[in-house]
């Protein structure tokens, strides 16, 4: 059992927590839970759009996303949003064939999704706003409408025109996994392209009379060239803005949140261990996390026998299995975080492992106050057994907003997760900006 005193500053934490969370978005023009895009195309005969084909996983496709959006602001365009894919991801493929296959295998019944389809068998197509929350968009003024599946058929039944018809439709081709890089000023004359093999200008894109602009994959954090300061600051403020709306998955994290003390009262970190590049980044990635706490620890503090007995004490309750007793003795722990063993201040990991603490068992016997989602049982079950058809789908979602709330973060480099969660970690540290750890380099 949680201690009376534990569980009312948890409580009123995420009282506080929701309180701002709702004032937040009434700054914009509406806060969207459910899908209440325009259903039918705006058919002015003046009106241009653009789309694109989103692949891989969800935060690389939200990546791409936020590269459409900035498009479609720049080149005053209505978005036409994809379906995105909640399920496990599929690959890029150069086009015309990923068009193809996100046209023809999710309308095969899932037991005949074989050869080129394989991949689709675990797809579960989602509207943009069943995931994420565009208000920030209506605020600019950002148009945007959502296509209602990714056949080929769509063309021609809501628009009249076949998907490659180069009298309506300006295609940009995917031939290699990087085809172009997208320049937003021809005053920029550089030519490194990175792993990109050729150029395109945002100025000439602007002079296309074609209706429609079809981008294949727009993933890359690096496939916008930015230099205007308009533009520079729209990505940074729609990278914060753009984050999950699913309202089951913001229930769990609020009550995740709570259990661990409030907003703030915990640092974070996000451990990818999925492939080998990400492997090597564990270790580096503690050492940061090591780094920041013990920098952030007053250096008059002395290093007492009985902080040592209580470490020793901590790490008898996890071996024993007793992670509610463990967490309840973490929290109370961090009333004066600055003089407190940096082995004792309270963490929350995100992760892709399934067991964690079978997995990295010495971050655990190092950190004894380490959590991670799999440690709520009941928000892991809450998600897992809702009414909501994605249940499962959603404990990323979950782990991410978590995380997002910590003192600071410390993220896994390139991974487009930890980014995600970077931005958002930044537009919360400046909702509580009282909840800054000391050490502003870990920003």
């Amino acid at each position: 059992m949680r201690s009376p005193k534990v569980l009312l500053a948890a409580g009123i934490a995420s009282l506080l927590f929701i309180i701002t969370f709702i004032s937040d978005h009434g700054r914009h023009a509406r806060f969207q839970l459910w899908d209440d895009t325009p259903s039918t195309p705006d058919h002015r005969p003046d009106e241009k759009y653009l789309t694109f084909y989103p692949h891989s996983g969800l935060h690389n496709q939200r990546v791409a996303l936020l590269n459409a959006v900035i498009l479609a602001k720049a080149l005053d365009r209505t978005l036409i949003l994809p379906m995105l894919n909640l399920g496990r991801a599929v690959y890029w493929w150069p086009s015309p064939l990923m068009e193809q296959k996100l046209s023809d295998c999710p309308e095969l019944p899932v037991l005949q999704r074989r050869g080129l389809c394989s991949e689709y068998r675990n797809y579960v197509p989602v509207n943009v706003t069943d995931v994420f929350d565009l208000s920030a968009l209506d605020q600019l003024g950002i148009r945007y409408i959502q296509r209602r599946d990714m056949t080929f058929d769509y063309w021609m039944n809501e628009w009249g025109v076949a998907y490659d018809d180069p009298a309506h439709v300006y295609r940009l081709d995917d031939n290699t996994r990087f085809s172009y890089r997208i320049f937003d000023t021809k005053a920029n004359e550089t030519i490194d392209l990175r792993m990109f093999k050729r150029r395109i200008d945002l100025e000439d894109l602007a002079t296309r009379p074609e209706r429609f602009l079809n981008f294949g994959s727009l993933f890359s954090t690096f496939r916008l060239q930015i230099d205007r300061p308009d533009l520079y600051w729209l990505r940074e403020y729609l990278g914060g803005e753009i984050g999950f709306s699913n309202a089951n998955a913001m229930q769990q994290t609020l009550g995740v949140v709570g259990m661990l003390g409030g907003p703030g009262a915990f640092a974070s970190v996000h451990l990818r261990t999925g492939d080998g590049m990400f492997k090597v980044e564990m270790a580096r990635t503690m050492d940061e996390v090591r780094h920041n706490l013990e920098s952030m620890t007053s250096l008059h503090r002395g290093h007492h026998e009985e902080e040592y007995a209580v470490i020793d004490k901590l790490q008898a309750y996890q071996r024993e299995g007793e992670i509610d007793t463990l967490l309840n003795e973490c929290v109370s722990l961090q009333h004066n975080k600055e003089f407190l063993h940096p082995r004792l201040r309270l963490i929350f990991m995100a992760t892709d492992t399934a067991q964690p603490r079978q997995t990295v068992p010495h971050f655990f016997e190092e950190f004894v106050c380490l959590f991670t989602l799999s440690d709520f049982s009941q928000a892991l079950e809450a998600a897992i057994t809702s009414s909501d058809t994605h249940g499962p789908l959603l404990l990323p979602l979950i782990d991410a907003e978590v995380a997002a709330h910590g003192s600071f973060f410390v993220g896994t480099k390139k991974s487009t997760f930890s980014k995600y969660i970077k931005y958002r970690n930044r537009r919360f540290l400046s909702l509580y900006p009282n909840t800054i750890d000391n050490d502003p380099s870990s920003l």
